[in-house]
């Protein structure tokens, strides 16, 4: 697994440096001046982790890749957790061969889950057309020394590549790239029927815990999401969990392309909950299985409300407040969702038992996720709204994280929001 201290520091003015621009948009002349006129920028770390070289993967700049390459660039440099850029987040823990094959910068946020864009962006990046993001760039990659390992061959579906890995070692058949993704779930995602079955005759689990914080496997949910059933079934009857759930993106029932596929699935036990079914546009079958096993309503991320609040579900949200479905007891990742829509929020906490600071495990108040910033560093615009809901209901001003032990007010001062810090100084913060 990858550590912190080997992944790339990001910069520490937030900011990019030009040659970081100048290799994304290709611009050769460029980086050869700035480079060349100081050589450790070659190693510099972006806002979000990347080297120059990352960027010039990103940008497909081939030319810059080759030039960045005979000027030392490091070929393997892991890109570090920093700030995400306006097209996407951060691409933690890749190399540059990963940017090449599966994409950047798309990365499923560490914080603040924005569920609608996330599934969305999952949908397409599991469809059936899933292609290398940029062939060319990647054989020069490889070319050029980019580690060429079992999950890099199963995605550019090279069989032999596979073969001969595993002849020469059987064990490389558990093994992980810097992020975590395994070499079935690679082949799955990109179609490689023939890699899937060599990787599953040689000892592949699907089950193993996979890249994107899957703990039960990501295979499946490519394939499902994909729509490929013969990969779907294939991966079932070597084991495949039909509810193994990737972050942000739902089990892989609930990804299922098809209601047919879906189907499939269920007949192996797989469950859509509550909270699936509510992107799902299921209302009526939302409303039934809570009444059918209330604890239904507490499961995926955060429970039933979030997923409501989010989406801006007024109606159902009445529904379920009716029924007496309470939020759950214990928060979770998806904590901040509850804080999207303010006239929603009050009434989950008049009516659905939300605690008014409702830590999560780390002490991390509603108060605190207000006075923060998301991995591109945007803001809720409604947060002093928010906030005032917060406080009228009770809510802990000097309540303190356990990482860090600071106040939402230090996390305000911390994060730059000089809004929220005048308004909770206003409002006795200390």
């Amino acid at each position: 697994m990858t550590t912190s201290d080997q992944r790339v520091q990001p910069s520490g003015t937030g900011a990019d440096h030009p040659i970081h621009v100048a290799a994304e948009r290709g611009d050769v002349r460029q980086v050869r001046a700035l480079a060349q006129a100081d050589p450790a920028l070659l190693s510099r770390g972006d806002r979000a982790g990347g080297t120059p070289l990352h960027r010039a993967v990103i940008g497909r700049a081939p030319r810059v890749i080759e030039l960045l390459l005979d000027l030392g660039a490091d070929i393997h440099a892991i890109h570090g957790d920093g700030l995400g850029s306006a097209a996407g987040y951060a691409p933690v823990d890749l190399q540059p061969i990963d940017l090449a094959v599966w994409g950047g910068p798309c990365r499923v946020p560490s914080l603040r889950v924005f569920a609608a864009g996330v599934r969305a962006a999952l949908h397409e990046r599991f469809a059936s057309s899933r292609r290398v993001h940029d062939l060319e760039s990647a054989r020069l990659l490889i070319a050029r020394g980019a580690t060429y390992d079992l999950a890099t061959a199963a995605a550019l579906g090279d069989a032999d590549r596979a073969t001969a890995i595993l002849d020469a070692d059987s064990a490389r058949i558990s093994e992980r790239r810097p992020n975590s993704r395994r070499p079935l779930s690679a082949a799955v995602e990109f179609g490689h029927v023939q890699i899937v079955r060599l990787l599953l005759e040689r000892g592949a689990d699907p089950t193993w815990p996979d890249a994107d914080d899957s703990p039960r496997g990501a295979a499946l949910h490519a394939a499902a999401r994909a729509g490929n059933r013969t990969l779907v079934e294939l991966l079932l009857a070597h084991g495949a969990d039909p509810n193994g759930n990737v972050d942000s993106a739902g089990n892989a029932t609930f990804a299922a392309r098809t209601h047919a596929l879906r189907a499939v699935l269920v007949t192996h036990g797989g469950k859509v909950d509550p909270y699936d079914l509510v992107w799902l546009g299921d209302d009526e079958e939302v409303m039934r299985r809570v009444r059918d096993d209330p604890s239904s309503a507490h499961a995926g991320c955060g429970g039933v409300y979030t997923a409501v609040v989010t989406r801006g579900n007024r109606k159902l949200l009445t529904r379920l407040l009716d029924a007496g479905v309470k939020v759950p007891p214990v928060a979770g990742g998806c904590q901040s969702y509850l804080l999207e829509r303010p006239d929603m929020l009050r009434l989950l906490l008049a009516r659905g038992g939300l605690n008014p600071d409702y830590p999560t495990p780390d002490g991390v108040t509603l108060l605190h996720a207000l006075c923060n910033r998301d991995v591109r560093g945007r803001t809720m615009k409604h947060r002093q709204e928010c906030a005032g809901i917060l406080l009228e209901a009770g809510a802990d001003t000097s309540a303190k994280d356990l990482k860090s032990q600071s106040t939402p007010l230090a996390w305000a001062e911390r994060n730059n929001l000089p809004d929220m810090v005048d308004f909770l100084r206003k409002h006795g913060a200390r």
